[in-house]
C-alpha cells in the first residue's frame, strides 16, 4: 500500500510540528511553511518508527517537502 500526502499529514500532525496540517503544500519547503530543523527531525523519527525504516542523515537532508518525503518512502518501501 502506497504512502500517502495524508500518511505524512498525519505524521506532521503527531510530532505537534504545526497547528493546523491542512493549509500545508505539497510542493513548499516545510521550512518555509513554519516548521523548524528540529520539527522536521521529529517528524521524519515519527515515519521512521512507523514504517520501521531507517532514513540516514543524508537522505534526511534532501525530504523537504510533503511530496518529496512522499516519494522517498514510496521508493524506499516497495
Amino acid at each position: 500500500m502506497p504512502v500517502t500526502r495524508e500518511d505524512v499529514l498525519a505524521a506532521i500532525h503527531i510530532a505537534k510540528a504545526v497547528q493546523d496540517v491542512t493549509k500545508l503544500r505539497d510542493d513548499v519547503k516545510l521550512s518555509d511553511q513554519g516548521i523548524d530543523s528540529l520539527e522536521i527531525f521529529n517528524v521524519l523519527l515519527v515515519i521512521s518508527e512507523k514504517y520501521d525504516i531507517d532514513i540516514p542523515d543524508e537522505d534526511s537532508d534532501h525530504l523537504n517537502t510533503i511530496k518529496q518525503i512522499v516519494e522517498y518512502l514510496n521508493r524506499r518501501l516497495t
